[in-house]
This record gives C-alpha cells, sequence and structure tokens, in this order.
C-alpha cells in the first residue's frame, strides 16, 4: 500500500475512508471540546465541515481551546479554527460561519450529514436538539464541568432526545465554560455571571470521546453510546445511565413531532393563556404564535375552530414548531 496521509488508519479492516470524504459534519461551537472534535475530524480526511461560533476568543480561552493562540485574542473563533484546520490538512473542504447558529441557512443544514452539539449553555443545546430533530441527521452531544464530562448519541426519533432525558443538564453544565467574548457581551441577558473551571485534559477525553462517536456512525461499527456517559476524571471512571425515548417527550414523542404537534385548546380560549401552557409542555422560554402570517397578540381570543396554519417560534427551537389544534368539548 502506497503511504500516505491516511495509510496508518487505512490499515484497520472496517475503515472506510470513501465514506469519510462523503461525509458533512456540523460543528456548534469551537471552543474547548469543539477544537478537539475538529481537528480529530479534520486529520481523520472528513469531506466537509461547518465551524459554527460567533463568539471572540479570550485570553481565558487559551489553556484548552487548542487552535487559538494568543496572537488570535479578539478574533472570531470559527474564522481563527478554519484557517489553522487548513493548515493541518488541505484536502478538507472547510466553511466557517461566524454568526448565531440559529442564522444558518437551509442550504448548509441541508448538506449536513451529522451534528457535534459543543455548546456551552443549556438553550443552545436544546436549541441543536431541535435541529438535528428537524433535519433528521443524528447528534452526538458533549459537556464538561472541571474533571467531570458527559456524551450522549441522539438519533432522531429512534433513540432518546435531549428533552426525553431525565437527567436535564445541572445548572453548572448549563453556563458558559468561560467569560464571555465581546460578540456575546453585547447581549445582556445571556451574559454569565461565574465563569466555570476547565482543563485542557478534560476537553481532550470528552471531545475525543465524541470524535469517535462521529467515525462509528460514518463507518458503521460498533456501538453507539446512546444512553448517558458520564466520565469522573478524579477515578478515572466511567458511569453509564440507561436513557429510553419517551412517548410524550414534547419535540419526538408520539403525537409531539417538532414538524407536526397535537395540541389541546378551548373555544375562546386567549393566546396568553396558551403561551403558558406552551413554556410548560414545550419547555419553551418566550415563545410566540403565528397564524396566517400575522404574530398574535396575547389578548387574542380564539373564537372560531382553527386548526391549521398555526406555528410557534422560540429561541430554543431551530425551525417553527407547527401546531394542530384540537378542541375541548366545552
Amino acid at each position: 500500500m502506497k503511504d500516505n496521509r491516511y495509510s496508518r488508519q487505512l490499515l484497520i479492516p472496517e475503515w472506510n475512508q470513501d465514506a469519510l470524504k462523503k461525509t458533512c459534519v456540523l460543528v456548534l461551537g469551537v471552543g474547548a471540546t469543539g477544537s478537539v472534535v475538529a481537528t480529530n475530524l479534520v486529520l481523520s480526511g472528513i469531506g466537509k465541515i461547518i465551524l459554527v461560533d460567533y463568539d471572540t476568543i479570550e485570553v481565558s480561552n487559551l489553556n484548552r481551546q487548542l487552535l487559538f493562540r494568543e496572537e488570535d485574542v479578539g478574533k472570531n473563533k470559527a474564522y481563527v479554527a478554519k484557517h489553522r484546520l487548513e493548515s493541518l490538512n488541505p484536502d478538507v473542504d472547510i466553511i466557517d460561519f461566524g454568526e448565531k447558529m440559529q442564522n444558518i441557512s437551509d442550504e448548509l443544514k441541508n448538506s449536513v450529514d451529522i451534528i457535534a452539539s459543543c455548546l456551552d449553555t443549556f438553550e443552545g443545546r436544546r436549541w441543536a436538539n431541535s435541529l438535528a430533530l428537524n433535519i433528521r441527521k443524528p447528534m452526538v452531544n458533549g459537556g464538561m464541568f472541571a474533571f467531570m464530562g458527559d456524551i450522549q448519541t441522539i438519533l432522531p426519533y429512534d433513540s432518546a432526545c435531549f428533552e426525553c432525558q431525565p437527567l436535564v443538564s445541572q445548572e453548572k453544565l448549563a453556563q458558559a465554560c468561560s467569560p464571555l467574548g465581546e460578540e456575546r457581551k453585547e447581549e445582556k441577558n445571556n451574559i454569565e455571571k461565574i465563569a466555570l473551571p476547565s482543563i485542557s485534559t478534560l476537553s481532550s477525553i470528552i471531545g475525543g470521546l465524541m470524535s469517535q462517536e462521529i467515525i462509528k456512525l460514518i463507518l458503521g461499527v460498533g456501538s453507539l453510546v446512546k444512553n448517558y456517559l458520564f466520565y469522573d476524571g478524579l477515578s478515572n471512571s466511567f458511569t453509564e445511565l440507561e436513557l429510553k425515548r419517551t412517548k410524550d417527550c414534547p419535540l419526538c414523542g408520539e403525537g409531539n413531532k417538532l414538524e407536526n404537534s397535537n395540541f389541546m385548546v378551548y373555544e375562546g380560549e386567549l393566546v396568553k393563556e396558551i403561551l403558558i401552557r406552551l413554556k410548560l409542555i414545550f419547555g419553551l422560554i418566550k415563545p410566540e404564535i403565528i397564524f396566517e402570517g400575522t404574530m398574535l397578540k396575547d389578548n387574542y381570543v380564539i373564537k372560531e375552530k382553527i386548526v391549521k396554519n398555526l406555528f410557534v417560534i422560540d429561541e430554543v427551537l431551530s425551525s417553527p414548531l407547527k401546531l394542530n389544534l384540537e378542541y375541548f368539548e366545552n
């Protein structure tokens, strides 16, 4: 066999370099774990990788976000990561998207085969989960805090999604892992008051495990971590907790799929009352209802038996949630 960039991995019997070459991975967040995931995939010869991060590089990032240098401080993470990764492997098609992930175009979404969720906020992970369900593509999710970390591989409408699991991220894991970059500082509502402890050893381990899950997905080998895998770095131990897809999951459960969800209302009910229930049932933050292209005001009354063309938007949803209204009998 001719020696080349991939000659050592080609020695693996199950390896299929062509499969990697044909795969596009969307990396949401190019911070600590995102840097590791992106580097591993690029070195392995992934065909296309889309790097999404609108944050800027801070000095405090440099202890673990391996793609950045001191001279990069103040620059966009996705932009810097793209150029550094290109120097590692020019064969890979690398796209940098230095805007909010919610602004990703349909064209980019439709080119994705696998999602890597390397995000540091609970709301961001929920949005990524809804995106995976919407485009029906597998997602590998990872989180970390000091010496602890976790991963989960989500197969939409097959395994438990992020909303199915009872293991809602701890408040610690839902916060940002570092002080916010300049772009995020402009959003006052999203400023995190506490910077969390993070080290490169942990991000390397969790990012490595996430990368391995993605490679396994592409090659169709091994057993995927569809449960919740928790890693304790102080004891070097792994704990796997079983997760089951729940029938009444607000996003992927029966009758509650994102693109078409059944929802009970009373005729004569106010929109503000419906919004309260939407928050509770779907775990939304600030939902708004659109009917026939118009945003319904809080005091709008459901007077007629509207059953179609109702959509809900919210910051944790990657696309509008379509509601099929069903009416309680008075």
